[in-house]
């Protein structure tokens, strides 16, 4: 039915200035690092990067020779279908299993397929529901 994955994300911190997108994927892809899913924000002067990367050891280290520090969390990937309610059937299956979500990001490329990523409360118990 879905595609349910575990993942590692890393949450890259930098400072919030111009020009920081551009450097921090640089950075991958000089690395040689596919990056997988990305989502982005600012908050009180800093940036905040969720990167989920097909190299995770590549992209941390060469991250952390910029000088920025770099967590690591566990999350849920799920691939699903690219269709009105997909994403409702999922939010629907997590709550009734009364998982709290501490956030979601993600994308579809219209080709059909939809990635979502969910960083939860009850990690297991989550993986479980949805797999």
């Amino acid at each position: 039915m879905y595609k349910v994955e575990e993942a590692t994300e890393l949450h890259v911190i930098t400072p919030n200035e111009p020009g920081i997108l551009g450097r921090i994927l640089g950075t991958l892809a000089n690395a040689g690092v596919n990056l997988k899913a990305l989502c982005a924000y600012s908050d009180e002067g800093q940036g905040h990067f969720l990167l989920i990367t097909a190299d995770n050891k590549k992209a941390e280290k060469s991250l952390k020779t910029l000088g920025y520090k770099v967590k690591t969390n566990k999350v849920i990937t799920v691939e699903i279908g690219d269709r009105i309610g997909a994403g409702a059937e999922i939010g629907a299956l997590l709550g009734n299993a009364i998982v709290d979500i501490d956030y979601c990001y993600g994308t579809t490329a219209g080709l059909g397929r939809a990635l979502l990523v969910f960083k939860t409360n009850k990690h297991k118990k989550a993986l479980e529901t949805l797999e």
